[in-house]
């Protein structure tokens, strides 16, 4: 076995699968590894080692393992929101400064005013994406990495750099979503937990604890800023729009206007939080759209492109060429050197 491993990574054989393992190791320690921390160790150990397709694989869908380690340790650290720092009755005043609507000689914010709309069959509609973005995203990528290796990669980047942002601004800019300020106001408890918000309603109707438990698990309560739910339809458009047939750009454009309208109906974001969720995705596709560019080549089995090592010039590619330009080039190539 270990020489397998060594066959696969060489020296640095001991390295991938080791900081979830490690984490998983050190919350079993203290008691408090739950199912997902074991699962998500699991995944990473098998796909790295299991062969050279299932680390390639692996490589692919780092950026989704990173972004389950660092969101998930941010929430074992504790102590990130000293009540000082956290923003509340402000975000608030900036969303009816700038979004305010007037209804009955008040002023509403727009979390407000949808809640007047208030029905079991929109609770329902708006808890789709709510419960569901998870399997979604990962769906949509499973699809890319079968079919397109390179949109697979931008769309997997994309989430990791776009959480990244949104991740830091937790830590040092930490914002009450409307739901704690509506049932709390501008005091802030640094031990509160996150709640389902109006979502709880639809656990009531389904008459099980889905919304609780899953919200339970949430890093901080104090994470309105920005809206990361707003983002996800995000990484499938930019990741494909070149290449996507007209009904599924128009279903995932859908998908992403209903995230937008869950999240203000479901009181879980200020309108505040949803734009500057979709400018961390704009300035993190800004890099990875440069960083990993999309020549619009043809379809490929992701088993016959080369590893992100590799294809990233830190090993030598040898053998064939992959494509009908690589070899022409190479055949030009051999040219000159016979004439030289």
């Amino acid at each position: 076995m270990l020489r397998h491993a060594r066959a696969l990574w060489g020296p640095v054989w001991w390295l991938p699968a080791l900081p979830w393992l490690a984490y998983a190791a050190a919350l079993a320690g203290r008691g408090a590894a739950r199912w997902d921390h074991l699962a998500v160790a699991g995944v990473a150990a098998a796909t790295a080692y299991t062969s050279r397709r299932s680390r390639r694989f692996f490589l692919n869908a780092l950026p989704f393992l990173l972004v389950f380690l660092v969101y998930d340790a941010m929430g074992q650290l504790g102590g990130l929101a000293a009540p000082g720092r956290v923003l509340a009755c402000e975000l608030r005043a900036a969303e009816l400064a700038l979004f305010g609507v007037q209804r009955g000689g008040r002023l509403l914010t727009p979390n407000e005013l949808l809640a007047r709309l208030e029905h079991p069959a929109l609770d329902l509609l708006c808890a789709l994406p709510y419960g569901g973005y998870v399997p979604v995203m990962v769906a949509h990528w499973l699809h890319l990495y079968r079919r397109h290796a390179v949109a697979a990669r931008r769309f997997a980047w994309l989430a990791f750099a776009t959480h990244l942002l949104g991740i830091l601004t937790y830590r040092l800019l930490p914002a009450a979503p409307p739901w704690y300020v509506q049932a709390r106001g501008c005091a802030i408890d640094p031990a509160v937990e996150s709640s389902p918000a109006a979502l709880s309603r639809v656990d009531l109707m389904l008459g099980i604890p889905y919304f609780r438990d899953l919200y339970s698990r949430g890093a901080t309560a104090y994470g309105a800023l920005p809206s990361l739910h707003v983002t996800y339809p995000l990484y499938g458009i930019l990741a494909t729009y070149r290449r996507a047939s007209a009904p599924s750009l128009a279903l995932q454009i859908t998908y992403a206007a209903l995230m937008l309208f869950a999240a203000i109906y479901l009181n879980h974001h200020w309108l505040i939080d949803a734009l500057l969720g979709y400018a961390y995705v704009a300035l993190a596709w800004a890099v990875v759209g440069r960083a990993l560019p999309d020549r619009g080549a043809p379809d490929q089995d992701p088993g016959d492109l080369p590893p992100l090592a590799e294809a990233s010039g830190s090993q030598r590619i040898s053998g064939a060429p992959r494509s009908a330009d690589a070899q022409r080039l190479q055949t030009k190539s051999a040219s000159l050197r016979r004439f030289r």
